[in-house]
């Protein structure tokens, strides 16, 4: 199936960094972290230093490097403020152009109004922020994504604002982290008091799809689970609703879920050697039909601060096992993993890896 030797390999690693950069479109970011002029979203993915950032209305990604002496543009993960340097104050505009700069005269004009950061192409499904960073990739967004753009459109539509941005450091290789958050077999014994006891991970799902290494599935909830009737009732308005744990799997690098549409976590996966990735994490409140007043704020807030508690438990909990794995597979690397019917999406995802010659 898959060796343990392409978890720790470099050279494997290499080959993926390769296929994901030139066949891929990037999910990089939601339109409610990107609202007002000079919001940017900015990270770092296989070495390429990237940022996306609203100007005027108009969303555009840049490579990340200051042209004058190669600086960080944005230092920041997010924010508002010009895209300028802080090295020289070099500050660039939504053509990637130098609109900005102290002591103009000391240059030469052709030579400045030539430079122009490196741009990428960027792309919506719904209210999701795709980028491409192969400008020769042919494949639009939508046929890049298939029959799952429809479902990830519709469920864009209902996050409402972000209440957290930061990264966890695992020491994994990158496939580690699809395959944990492709199952839910190990819910019950990983999340015993998180996911289990929410009802998730007892009961098989019944709704999913695939398209190439993309895929979606509801996760059930067990039956007899007592629900808390205050957030029942808070949330009753969410624009949003599922009966069970929504989870999806953008290839190759994001994870999109919601927990009855009661709020929504993006994760975003930033391998950066064959046994490090960065998971960046993301979490936004539900959408509503009306407008809360401020006590029903209260409890909203009140939701998101204990939904953002449970996130993160749930990360480190998972975070813990996978750690092991990866320091265990150095001494088993001719063995493979098994992986049996509940963990079906796993098997469907290596599928498609399996097939890409360049992974060969």
């Amino acid at each position: 199936m898959i060796k343990n030797l392409r978890y720790i390999d470099e050279e494997v690693y290499q080959k993926e960094k390769s296929l994901f950069i030139n066949e891929s479109w990037i999910l990089a970011a939601h339109k409610n972290e990107l609202v007002n002029n000079n919001d940017f979203v900015a990270f770092e993915y296989f070495d390429n230093k990237i940022f996306i950032q609203n100007f005027n209305g108009t969303i555009k990604s840049f490579q990340n490097v200051c042209l004058h002496r190669f600086n960080t543009i944005h230092e920041e993960s997010f924010g508002n403020r010009v895209s300028s340097c802080l090295y020289h104050n070099w500050t660039y505009g939504k053509k990637g152009n130098v609109v900005g700069l102290m002591c103009r005269n000391s240059f030469e004009r052709d030579q400045i109004n030539e430079l122009k950061l490196k741009e990428y192409e960027v792309a919506e499904c719904g209210d999701f922020i795709f980028l491409k960073l192969n400008k020769d990739f042919n494949q639009t967004l939508k046929e890049y994504l298939g029959n799952i753009y429809q479902p990830l459109e519709e469920i864009s539509r209902h996050f409402g604002t972000k209440t957290i941005d930061y990264s966890i450091e695992h020491k994994v290789n990158w496939k580690l982290l699809v395959e944990n958050v492709l199952e839910c077999y190990h819910c019950t014994a990983v999340h015993e008091n998180s996911f289990a006891k929410m009802g998730f991970g007892s009961a098989a799902p019944e709704k999913f799809d695939f398209f190439n290494a993309h895929s979606w599935c509801e996760f059930p909830k067990a039956d007899g689970v007592k629900a808390n009737k205050i957030i029942e009732k808070s949330l009753t308005d969410r624009t949003f609703k599922t009966q069970g744990y929504l989870h999806f799997h953008i290839y190759p690098n994001a994870f999109v879920s919601s927990v009855e549409g009661k709020g929504f976590y993006l994760g975003f996966m930033l391998p950066e050697s064959p046994s490090k990735t960065n998971l960046r994490v993301r979490y936004f409140s539900s959408k509503f039909e009306r407008e809360l007043n401020e006590s029903e704020q209260n409890i909203i807030d009140f939701i998101n601060n204990s939904s953002n508690e449970s996130l993160d438990l749930v990360l480190n909990e998972d975070k813990k096992i996978i750690e092991n794995i990866q320091s265990n597979l150095v001494n088993f690397k001719d063995h493979s993993p098994i992986f049996g019917e509940e963990e079906f999406r796993i098997l469907k995802y290596y599928e498609f890896l399996n097939s890409k010659e360049e992974l060969k």
